[in-house]
């Protein structure tokens, strides 16, 4: 059994999303060393997983299904997707993801949102997000010449 499963059970959301125990274990133990091995090779310090793998499950029972920034439902039965699986043909803005909001080996502090918020947050803190959300808003609202896709 995974040690996630044995140690951090199944949030209720999740169940609703037909997760199971035994996958939701296997995944924590997957994103949790995955996290670890990056950021040991970032900061080059000593990380625990159990320290992570807390964080990381404490975040999913504050995400309660949502976006942590635009507050938009997530898609969690596309749970292989965060742990790294191609999201080719997928809606980025249901694909959660794991967003580190504090870089510390023994305080770690993680969010859930979509793969879309991710990309446009990158490593902005969530503070320096919103300003640059204002900012778009502020200047669309200023001009109507707005960019567009073609």
């Amino acid at each position: 059994m995974a040690r996630g499963a044995k140690d951090y059970p199944v949030p209720d959301f999740l169940i609703e999303a037909g997760i199971q125990q035994e996958t939701y274990g296997r995944w924590l133990d997957r994103i949790t060393n995955a996290h670890v091995g990056r950021d040991r090779d970032r900061l080059g310090a000593e990380i625990k997983p159990a320290i992570y793998r807390k964080a990381i499950h404490e975040a999913v029972q504050r995400c309660k299904g949502k976006d942590a920034y635009t507050g938009q439902p997530l898609d969690f039965r596309l749970l292989e997707f965060i742990a790294g699986a191609p999201v080719l043909g997928r809606d980025e803005t249901l694909v959660p993801t794991l967003d580190h909001v504090v870089l510390n080996p023994l305080h770690p502090r993680f969010e859930f949102c979509s793969l879309r918020t991710n990309k446009c947050k990158a490593d902005l803190t969530a503070e320096e997000l919103l300003d640059f959300a204002r900012a778009i808003v502020t200047y669309s609202g200023e001009t109507k010449d707005t960019p567009t896709n073609h």
